[in-house]
């Protein structure tokens, strides 16, 4: 017969990913892993556990790597994403420049924040002059008196 004594790390390892206290029984491990692997719907988690165990530890870890990695680029993604928003309502007059990196926090405190953004109408910020001047040599003489003392 084979040595069937645990090592104490594998053993805390054991019960810490079964969720059972350090001083469980061994009954007690046997009967938790006996309903997780008979329990219904248990056949891909069951499969799922030995493909990564008979993977080992490094593939574990570069899933874990990629995992992380896939979490980065989505949050670069949505920030990008709350950016383009911000930027296009300063180009069309929603917003002033001035107050970019307040709708950005804004929108990514509280994302409904970019339908308010959105309902601010157009040229809210005139971007074109308002108004223009009248040009004495161009006819409008008739709007102006000239005074005497001003040459």
């Amino acid at each position: 017969m084979a040595d069937t004594t645990v090592p104490e790390a594998l053993w805390a390892r054991l019960l810490e990913a079964l969720g059972l206290a350090a001083d469980t029984d061994p009954e007690t491990v046997i009967v938790a892993v006996e309903e997780l692997t008979l329990a219904p719907g248990s056949e891909n988690a069951v499969a799922a556990a030995a493909v990564l165990a008979s993977a080992g530890r490094d593939a574990l870890d570069q899933l874990r790597a990629d995992a992380e990695q896939g979490r980065a680029i989505a949050a670069a993604a949505k920030k990008r994403e709350v950016t383009d928003k911000v930027h296009a309502s300063i180009h069309r007059g929603a917003i002033p420049p001035a107050r970019k990196q307040h709708w950005i926090d804004l929108i990514e405190a509280d994302p409904t924040m970019a339908d308010t953004l959105a309902s601010i109408p157009d040229d809210t910020i005139p971007l074109r002059e308002i108004g223009h001047g009248v040009d004495p040599d161009a006819g409008g003489d008739d709007l102006i008196e000239a005074a005497t003392w001003f040459r």
